[in-house]
């Protein structure tokens, strides 16, 4: 999976998750839910462009996940249901998830729970050396990409919404949806944001 600036245009989107989430186990295609989205405006948007692209994006992030976990995240309470649309951006956003276990994870597992600016600074410092994708990005794109970072985590419950130094708030997982996961092959995304392991 190649790097990705998505997130600078892609919002955390969890009620239409949950919506998209109850079509997929519902048996609906991915066409049949963009034309739900599209002749319905069953996401309450402005314009047929935002519309096809809460679709697509969302699609993507869910459409990985068995139907199990799906129903588990229709069903479950709140909290561990923003932590799965946490999981299912990580998922598919590949710098996003080296952010997470590279420099969130890495202050949990020091008792270091404040995210400052210098945190984003080095990581994106390194992966502009590393890749030469990431090097190509101009500063306004990466201060995006930070700003959207804090944004996701900050809706997903796992950092304060606001301060230039934030503070990281361990998230309580709930042990089924701990346990679906590796044994799905998806742990690392789970010790990403629990810090565990």
């Amino acid at each position: 999976m190649r790097y990705s600036a998505g997130l600078t245009n892609d919002s955390f989107w969890f009620i239409e998750s949950r919506k998209i989430a109850e079509l997929i186990v519902g048996g609906y295609s991915k066409e049949e839910i963009l034309d739900l989205a599209l002749d319905e405006n069953i996401f309450q948007v402005d314009t047929e462009h935002r519309a096809t692209k809460i679709t697509n994006a969302v699609f993507r992030r869910l459409n990985f996940f068995s139907e199990e976990i799906l129903e588990y995240f229709l069903r479950t309470d709140t909290n561990s249901a923003k932590i799965f649309v946490l999981i299912s951006i990580l998922n598919v956003d590949k710098l996003f998830f080296e952010f997470m276990y590279e420099v969130f994870r890495e202050h949990i597992i020091l008792g270091d729970f404040t995210l400052k600016p210098k945190d984003f600074d080095k990581f994106f410092d390194e992966k502009s050396y590393q890749s030469d994708e990431v090097s190509e990005w101009t500063d306004e794109t990466v201060e995006r990409l930070k700003r959207g970072y804090r944004n996701m985590l900050s809706e997903a419950g796992v950092l304060e919404p606001s301060g230039s130094e934030r503070k990281i708030l361990v998230p309580f997982v709930d042990l089924r949806l701990k346990n679906m996961l590796i044994e799905n092959n998806l742990g690392p995304y789970y010790y990403a944001i629990t810090g565990e392991k």
